[in-house]
């Protein structure tokens, strides 16, 4: 029987269907992503003299590009694999702080970038860490689980994008205890690393640093095996290959802080054969531009031939049309940190050429304060030991003082970060146009964290760009509030003043805390701040009794201590009991306190993390149940 026309013509165009996916899955590369956790440049001898050896990612740079530049946004899990996942800034999309009390809803109209990668044909897979702050949504991984690979996607032939985390090098593995320390050495010589100018010259720093030298070699064995996975299957020159840190390194210093050593990571980009037309670049060079974590998905999509969304903050930089002049060329990154579990501290930098600025909207707040899970390491205990024993001088006693309200460091000359040039007026003019170039940043984006995190988890949550764009003026007028603190008092001073009487409680708020960043200069001001212990609002009450406090005009514990017993709002609770810490550790035991003295009425893991360590209860209690935060789990890996 003779086929009709029509079902001639259909299976022709069938035919031709299928021809044509398969020529555009041919044309299409590959990409994998190898992560490690916890991991800055320092740790690497690639990357920064005196660091651990690793001869895979370093041939995996002879047939790619190394990049010398490369920055997480922010020192932490959470907030740094959000950035990863939307290309977005975490302080413009509400996505800032470590351990979320609420999942920030999505920037309307965009989706993680994985999901644009499988709407294109793209098998996508994550193995398999998310952590994610942001609501994910359906369609964004067709598996993510301990057991996602490529090589379950049901075609052979259809292009896959496959990221993996790996723990070897997580925060945890310098979790050891003496027994430890005392029995196990290392494949590394402790005496031949070379500690950081701020950490302590002693047998444990020494022993730490060598024992993460020894991680960060499993690492580099890890990504030779996937590399041979690929090569096995013959992928190897189909796959653009991208090895990376998820943020800084996890010797005290590094992750949770806005320093290099927190957000400088590797990332070494191996180019496929096959696909060399779409980089600019010899292989085996290095690549000084400026590239950073908001970069990487808009880059992966390029590569991929996928149209980048218009809401995200990142720029593409491998692919079609994109010149490595014009990647040289780059040369600022932005970087930002919140609250860590229990910790607060609100911090913003900006890296420019070699020059670092950070600017401390908390100056007061030591370093060193205390977050349970970063004192688990004897490094960490050892650091704190040495301080509270009067034997640090220099460098290594920085960590545990209030900060200055603004840092400014030549990387190339400092690569430590030991010396502040902020008030060096050689440095005046970079000072000046950095500082300028933070604001700038901070009141465009808008940055949601000018409003403090028990205000944002009432009010912007469901929608949070829409809330920082409805509120943009407002938001520029507390930075200007917050940067009084940057002009000589007596200029400052009335100014302060009439702010700490303004109708608006977040200028109240940023006004109590840039008197606190000024100390004892502004303690002209404490009649004026002293009615803001009952201020309607229980977050600037929590100000005015740091200001007050730190003055010695009253007992802030009392204050705090009364705002953790009677509210029913977790956030602000945890708010408050970052101030009871840092007057109950800093303050030579004037303000002491115990866990007697607290029955909150709010539960959740931030407050009793804190609760137990003022009890002296070590971290985590082996007898508490699963941490959860407002009835929902939270992650025991941090």
């Amino acid at each position: 029987m003779k086929m009709s026309s029509v079902k001639i013509l259909s299976r022709a165009l069938s035919i031709l269907f299928v021809m044509v996916i398969s020529t555009q899955a041919a044309d299409r590369p590959n990409i994998v992503w190898i992560v490690s956790e916890d991991n800055s440049i320092h740790y690497h001898d690639q990357f920064f003299a005196g660091g651990a050896k690793t001869p895979n990612i370093e041939t995996l740079a002879t047939h790619g590009l190394t990049f010398d530049h490369a920055f997480s946004n922010a020192p932490v899990c959470s907030v740094a694999r959000t950035t990863l996942a939307t290309g977005c800034y975490a302080p413009r999309i509400g996505t800032q702080f470590h351990r979320r009390y609420q999942l920030a809803a999505m920037p309307e109209g965009l989706r993680m970038f994985p999901a644009y990668l499988r709407n294109a044909g793209y098998y996508a897979t994550n193995n398999s860490k998310k952590d994610y702050n942001a609501i994910e949504g359906e369609g964004v991984w067709d598996e993510s689980s301990n057991k996602a690979s490529w090589r379950n996607r049901p075609d052979p032939d259809q292009p896959f994008f496959h990221m993996q985390s790996h723990a070897e090098s997580h925060e945890s593995s310098l979790h050891f205890g003496r027994d430890v320390f005392e029995k196990e050495k290392t494949v590394t010589d402790p005496a031949s690393v070379q500690l950081a100018d701020y950490h302590p010259d002693t047998p444990i720093f020494r022993y730490t640093h060598a024992r993460y030298h020894d991680r960060i070699q499993a690492i580099d064995k890890i990504v030779g095996q996937t590399v041979a996975k690929l090569k096995e299957d013959g992928l190897l020159e189909d796959t653009f290959v991208f090895y990376f840190g998820d943020h800084g390194g996890v010797l005290p210093r590094g992750k949770g802080y806005l320093y290099e050593s927190g957000l400088h990571v590797p990332l070494v980009v191996r180019v496929p054969e096959k696909f060399k037309h779409l980089v600019d670049g010899q292989n085996g060079s290095r690549v000084d531009g400026f590239v950073s974590f908001i970069d990487f998905g808009p880059t992966t999509l390029h590569l991929a031939g996928v149209h980048v969304p218009d809401q995200v903050d990142g720029k593409p930089f491998l692919g079609k049309g994109i010149a490595m002049a014009q990647i040289n060329s780059r040369d600022e990154t932005f970087g930002y940190a919140d609250r860590f579990d229990e910790k607060y501290d609100l911090v913003r930098s900006l890296r420019k050429g070699k020059y670092q600025y950070i600017r401390n909207y908390q100056p007061y707040l030591p370093d060193g304060l205390q977050n349970n899970y970063r004192y688990k390491s004897l490094a960490y205990q050892e650091w704190r030991d040495l301080f509270k024993a009067g034997k640090l001088r220099g460098a290594a006693k920085q960590f545990f003082g209030p900060k200055q309200v603004e840092h400014l460091y030549d990387c190339e000359a400092d690569p430590h970060q030991v010396n502040n040039l902020a008030s060096d007026p050689r440095f005046a003019d970079v000072l000046t146009d950095l500082r300028k170039r933070l604001q700038d940043t901070v009141k465009q984006l808008p940055d949601l964290s000018f409003y403090p995190e028990s205000y944002l988890a009432d009010n912007a949550m469901d929608n949070p760009v829409a809330f920082g764009q409805t509120h943009q003026a407002e938001i520029a007028t507390l930075v200007d509030t917050a940067d009084l603190s940057l002009l000589p008092f007596a200029e400052a001073e009335p100014k302060l003043r009439e702010a700490l009487k303004s109708d608006h409680s977040m200028i109240r708020y940023w006004a109590a805390m840039a008197c606190t960043a000024f100390g004892d200069q502004a303690k002209s001001l404490a009649a004026d701040a002293r009615p803001l212990l009952t201020d309607p609002s229980l977050t600037v009450r929590i100000r005015a009794a740091e200001f007050l406090g730190l003055v010695g005009e009253t007992n802030p514990q009392t204050i705090l201590t009364e705002i953790v017993n009677t509210t029913d709002n977790a956030v602000v609770a945890t708010e408050a009991l970052n101030s009871v810490v840092w007057f109950r550790d800093f303050f030579d035991g004037r303000y002491p306190v115990t866990r007697s003295d607290f029955h909150p009425i709010s539960k959740g893991a931030d407050i009793d993390d804190r609760l137990n360590y003022i009890n002296g209860v070590p971290y985590p209690p082996k007898t508490n149940p699963p941490r959860r935060r407002q009835g929902k789990p939270v992650e025991a890996t941090k």
